[in-house]
């Protein structure tokens, strides 16, 4: 009898020769995986640490603010007419009563010689009059003489009377005109000397928006007392910085707090300026009050438009428990920092206070004695085991 020998299916063989490889291999990746795992649970992060200083801590309040001129001016013209000259140009230096601009006072110095003429000629008719009024008083007095000897009538004195009313009523008319006319003149003077536009005070020449040629008008002056004039002028001996300060922080700022002050084209530089106004009174949509900075700047070092930052010392706290700022991690509004206990980091909730350089103050979380994670902080979790290290200070 004949034996029918039956052999594997081949796609069944291949099926299964796959099916190990892949289980062979998935296992080894796992043994693999959680061999890592052992190595990396195991394996000791070194991390240098600080311990928390306590010192004196000047309270800060830190603000952002344009830095602006002390004072500052659009120059107008007073009067109407060409400008025949303009005798500085921007980044000039001036001084205070300096000549400027000059408008063209071809028809002011004419105003001006009109009204002197018009004033002689009505001081010529005062003393005309006064010399009328002599004559009227003659020719009273000898009316008054003769009708004792009834040589005139009493229709002649009183004639002679009315006449010297008049006469002294037409004085006292051109004495009148004389101070019309003196006014006139003053008023023609003052025009003149509006035709030279000098500076109002000591400073630099920020914007020079007009030509000679150009026409300028006194209207323009007295409706428009924001936009660009003739020429802008900056006094920046004093420079000034005007800070937003919150509700909550109000009663802390007064006159005379020290002030430092720290500009972006001179961020190695701190510059001293103190608190000298306060504005009495909320911004209604921002709920913050203004509040001035001078400060001196006679080497002219700082300009008008710089960005600076505003510190303003608004008292000391004693004792303040410090670390470095590197050491703080901060999550939207949580903040927290790493400290080494038995080997291992721990993370530590806390809250910060004024800063000062590279160090912050810890109002609350730390008690000074712990060993606070400064470099390899975004190394470590909580529990990670590690080999500290002091850090060096600076």
């Amino acid at each position: 009898m004949n034996r029918v020998i039956q052999y594997p299916n081949p796609i069944v063989t291949l099926g299964a020769v796959i099916f190990l490889a892949v289980l062979g291999l998935v296992v080894f990746r796992l043994t693999s995986i959680g061999a890592k795992s052992d190595a990396r649970k195991g394996r000791v992060i070194t991390v240098e640490t600080v311990t928390p200083v306590r010192q004196d801590l000047d309270t800060r309040l830190t603000y952002t603010a344009d830095i602006l001129p002390f004072q500052q001016v659009n120059l107008f013209s007073r009067v109407d007419g060409y400008i025949s000259k303009i005798y500085v140009d921007k980044g000039d230096f001036v001084k205070a009563n300096q000549v400027l601009v000059e408008i063209d006072h071809t028809d002011y110095v004419h105003a001006v010689n009109q009204a002197r003429a018009n004033l002689a000629a009505a001081r010529a008719n005062v003393t005309r009059q006064e010399a009328t009024i002599r004559n009227t008083k003659l020719t009273l007095d000898r009316m008054q003489a003769l009708i004792k000897d009834q040589f005139v009538s009493q229709q002649d004195v009183d004639t002679a009377q009315v006449n010297q009313d008049v006469a002294v009523a037409q004085l006292e008319s051109l004495r009148a005109t004389v101070k019309q006319m003196e006014v006139a003149l003053e008023q023609a003077e003052t025009n003149l000397g509006y035709s030279y536009i000098r500076a109002p005070f000591t400073g630099y020449v920020a914007e020079r928006n007009l030509d000679p040629g150009a026409y300028v008008t006194s209207s323009t002056a007295s409706t428009s007392t924001m936009s660009r004039g003739i020429l802008t002028l900056h006094d920046i001996e004093t420079v000034r910085t005007l800070i937003e300060v919150v509700e909550k922080d109000i009663p802390l700022v007064k006159i005379g707090q020290k002030a430092e002050i720290r500009a972006e084209a001179y961020s190695d530089r701190v510059f001293a300026g103190q608190v000298t106004r306060i504005v009495q009174a909320l911004n209604r949509e921002t709920r913050t009050m203004t509040v001035e900075v001078d400060l001196p700047n006679r080497n002219h070092l700082l300009k008008g438009g710089m960005f600076a930052r505003v510190e303003v010392m608004v008292g000391m706290r004693r004792n303040a428990l410090q670390i470095p700022i590197d050491a703080v991690t901060r999550l939207d509004t949580y903040q927290y920092v790493y400290v080494v206990r038995g080997g291992s980091a721990y993370q530590v909730p806390v809250e910060t206070g004024s800063r000062v350089e590279n160090l912050i103050e810890i109002t609350k979380g730390l008690t000074g004695t712990e060993q606070v994670i400064v470099s390899g902080k975004d190394l470590v979790q909580d529990g990670t085991p590690v080999e500290a290290h002091p850090m060096e200070r600076t």
